[in-house]
């Protein structure tokens, strides 16, 4: 039997793949209540929450992190097959990296120029690279639990999409305290905290994966 044939024959009988999705969806909605209520409970949700969500470039935040989940587990659920490949379905996370740009130029077309390093920097920037990481442990966790049941033939790829995904859902819980409304600010740390999340992730699925 060729190599082809054999993934395909993997694929029609790989039963758990509906099993690891309906699993999947309750303990995700678990964690993302967790990481919601840890930052209520320690960090506070910022006073004027109501208020900010009608700021379009305040909203954009939590906009961009749901959007980057979604597009993470997508591309998730694909690779835990054993015919999941990259190519051709990251069209969905360019869409979500392209407004995060495009975000981040208008924010420099609009912020004097000595201005910048300040918007960058913000006032919060430790509480927040320390935040998402730390918030980011129980998705993370139950989603490279969960995908001990798969079959994926990329283990570190989808180690790093189960840590995209986790991390997007914590910065996603993390906006309901943070002020920095800039995108100078949050499309630099936030995004750099979600970096560091899923190549640490990788690392850990391309060892803990394989099947």
């Amino acid at each position: 039997m060729r190599t082809d044939d054999l993934i395909r024959a993997l694929v029609t009988d790989l039963e758990p793949e509906p099993q690891l999705a309906d699993g999947l969806w309750s303990r995700l909605g678990l964690a993302g209540l967790c990481c919601v209520a840890v930052v209520g409970g320690v960090l506070g949700y910022r006073a004027d929450l109501g208020a900010a969500m009608v700021n379009p470039l305040s909203a954009l935040r939590p906009i961009l992190a749901l959007a980057l989940l979604a597009a993470a587990l997508r591309e998730m659920l694909h690779l835990a097959r054993p015919d999941g490949r990259l190519q051709g379905r990251l069209g969905p996370m360019r869409a979500v990296a392209g407004l995060a740009v495009a975000a981040f130029a208008l924010a420099l077309a609009t912020t004097p120029v000595g201005a910048w390093a300040g918007a960058v920097r913000g006032s919060t920037l430790v509480a927040c690279l320390v935040s998402i990481p730390v918030l980011s442990i129980v998705p993370v966790t139950i989603l490279l639990w969960t995908l001990r049941r798969s079959a994926s033939s990329r283990p570190g790829w989808l180690g790093a999409m189960a840590g995209l995904a986790g991390s997007s859902m914590a910065a996603l819980a993390y906006t309901l305290h943070c002020t920095e409304d800039s995108p100078l600010f949050y499309v630099t740390w936030y995004g750099l905290a979600i970096l560091a999340v899923t190549l640490v992730a990788s690392r850990i699925g391309a060892r803990t994966l394989r099947w």
